[in-house]
Parts: structure tokens; sequence; C-alpha cells
């Protein structure tokens, strides 16, 4: 292996076949383009995605040659894994996180990230005219100014996500459909029944920090489907309508529901077991979606992902949103204010948040790793 610069980061190619290793991290010097290009690198791979059946041969001829593969760092074995749901194989190492990338791969990754690369100031462009647009409006309805932060207007303390680059999935994601219509109807059904939509919410939220003695066993269940305000019933679909299609797509439907619930589960007993006594009773998705948003940061740690943060839009990596949201959540997951109360009367606590994004985390890295046993004993095709 011989180090190569890039930027300010040096990353070990193999003289011999062109493979390039790379550290944690270190594999957006790759997708964003300021690896250096080789010499007599050969044709352009195509940029179109792989077939299915091209990208399951593709994962059959990467275990064969994973079983002559050890990690050049720890020495550890190597596992591929499709990156980022390319159909391009890389090796990663379950010990250090580094991962190998053949010489193909580094060719093909680079081709498919190049348009993304491209178009990157495009994109801005098009972000910024689209809030001007937005101000603009805001500004002939509401008055001059009232679009622009800081001049008469409180940005929305909320971070949520608008888009993300993430591929769509082979086939509609119809158990993602289907929670977030069954979501909102229960929302407008306690409306029109209880009138100030307090009814069902009332006797199924999960008190803070006061044991099961006095919560139902099926509130566990229920209390990501019902939400105490418009705010966090628009957050939650949000989060679970741009993250879920992908996470549903790689769990499959079934398994995903299983996994949706489990994890609104866990947070909601987290709350009930560690949160702080007299905070408010808990109700809404955001226990359930933050487990969705650590199955995404799993799957995809690198998929860009269009997101809304106290009045900006900005554009990050997977991992850079799921680190922003952790930092909303120590700062709002604290306990009640006069905002907070306006905004989400029903919140959960700190310690909900982050066993419904735990236990995503820990699901989809268990995932990852059952998904890729039963290719150890398929024949290597030659």
């Amino acid at each position: 292996m011989g180090a190569v610069a890039s930027g300010e980061v040096e990353v070990d190619r193999c003289r011999t076949c062109g493979a390039a290793w790379f550290d944690p991290g270190e594999v957006r010097e790759l997708t964003q383009g300021r690896l250096p290009a080789e010499e007599e690198a050969g044709p352009v791979a195509d940029p179109s995605p792989p077939a299915k059946e091209e990208k399951g041969t593709a994962m059959r001829l990467a275990w064969g040659k994973a079983r002559g593969l050890s990690c050049p760092r720890c020495g550890g074995p190597l596992r591929p894994v499709d990156f980022q749901l390319t159909g391009v194989p890389v090796f990663r190492c379950g010990g250090c996180g580094g991962m190998l990338v053949p010489r193909s791969g580094v060719k093909a990754l680079a081709v498919r990230f190049k348009f993304q690369r491209d178009h990157a100031q495009l994109y801005e462009s098009l972000g910024a005219s689209m809030a001007k647009e937005v101000r603009g409006r805001m500004n002939r309805r509401l008055g001059p100014g009232v679009g622009e932060v800081g001049v008469g207007q409180i940005p929305v303390p909320v971070l949520v996500p608008l888009a993300d680059g993430a591929s769509p999935g082979s086939r509609p994601p119809l158990l993602v459909y289907g929670i977030l219509f069954f979501t909102v109807a229960l929302y407008l059904l306690s409306l029109i029944v209880a009138g100030d939509g307090t009814g069902l919410q009332g006797r199924l939220a999960l008190p803070s920090g006061t044991g099961f003695s006095v919560v139902p066993k099926f509130a566990l269940l229920m209390a990501p489907f019902l939400h105490g305000g418009i705010v966090p019933l628009g957050v939650g679909c949000l989060f679970l309508f741009v993250l879920g299609d992908n996470v549903e797509d790689r769990l499959g439907r079934v398994p995903f529901l299983l996994f949706y619930l489990f994890c609104g589960a866990a947070a909601g007993a987290a709350h009930v077991l560690l949160g702080k006594a007299g905070m408010p009773a808990a109700l809404g998705s955001a226990g359930a979606v933050a487990g969705v948003l650590g199955a995404y940061l799993v799957f995809f740690p690198d998929v860009p992902i269009v997101m809304y943060g106290m009045g900006r839009v900005v554009t990050v990596p997977a991992y850079l949103f799921a680190c922003a949201w952790a930092v909303a959540v120590f700062l709002w997951g604290w306990g009640p204010g006069p905002l907070s109360n306006l905004l989400n009367p029903a919140p959960y606590t700190l310690p909900g948040h982050l066993a419904g994004f735990g236990t995503g985390v820990a699901c989809a890295t268990l995932w990852r790793y059952c998904e890729v046993l039963p290719s150890r004993s398929e024949p290597v095709v030659d």
C-alpha cells in the first residue's frame, strides 16, 4: 500500500491492484471527488444503477473474494456490503470500521457521485431561489421584513428533514404510507369525537417516571400513533415520509412495521421508567421516528439530507443531520417551557428520545450483520 494525498487526508492505494483503503470517515474523499484520479483509468463505468440481478451477482462474487481478504489495519475479516445501495460492493472491516474498495469500485463510485458533485452549486442556487421566493410571498402577505430571520420573525425551533438523496426503493413504501394515513386519521378522529383532541390522547398518554402500574398494556403500542398537537404530528410525518421509505425498502414491509412498533415501545418504556416525575405525559411518534433515524444512519450514513432547522434550509450528510437532531433533543428534551408547551404539549423526555434512537441503531446494526450471513453459503461464481 502507498499513501496518496487527498486534500488534507492520506488515502492508501495498493500499487499492484489499485484498490483503495479508507479509514473511518475517509470514504468521503472518494464520494466528494477529492481523491486524485488514476492515470490510465480506463473506460468510464455506466453511471446508471445496475439491475437487481446484477447486484446479486456482484455481491456473490464479492463474498467469494472476501474469503481471501483481511483488514490491512487490524487483520480482521472483511465483509462485502452494497455501498449506499449503489450496487457497488465494497469490503468493510467490522473491527476498525475501515473500508477496502477495489479499483473497479473506485471508478464506479466516482462516476456515480460525479453528477451530484457537478450539480451541487445548481442545487444550492435552486434552494436559495426557492427560499427567496418564500420570503417574498411572506412579505407580500404579512408585511415587509416578516420573511427575514431576525427581523420581526422568530425561527420555529424544530428540526425536520425535507428530502434525501437516497435512490428510491425497488417497491413503493406501502407501510410508510399506511402508518401516515392511520396516524393522520386518528388525529382527525380524535378532534371530531372529543372536540378538543384530549379524549383518547388523555387516556393513552404515557406518564413520566411513574412506572407501569398506571399505564394500560396497549398504550405503548398506541402512543406513537396519537399526537397532542398539529406541530408534533407534522414533524413526525415528515421524518417518516422522508426517511422511512428507504428503511422500509431495506428491511421489508412486515419487519419494518415490527421495527417501528418496537422503537416506539422502547421510547415509551424509557419515558415511563426513566423520565423525570412531573413531566408531561408523552404522546406522539417522536420515539418511533427517532428509531427510523437511527436505522437510516446505519444504512445510509453519507446520503445527503435537505433539512430545516432554526430558520435555515441546508443540505448535510445523514450523520451530520443525526448530530443536529441529537443537539436539538438535548436542548429541548430536559423539561417543559412556555414555547415547548405551545408547540408540543405531550413531549417525550430525553430518555425516551435516546431510547428510540438507540433501539433503531441497534436493530439496524443487527439486521445488517444478519442479512449477509446467508450469502456465505452461496456458491462462488467464477
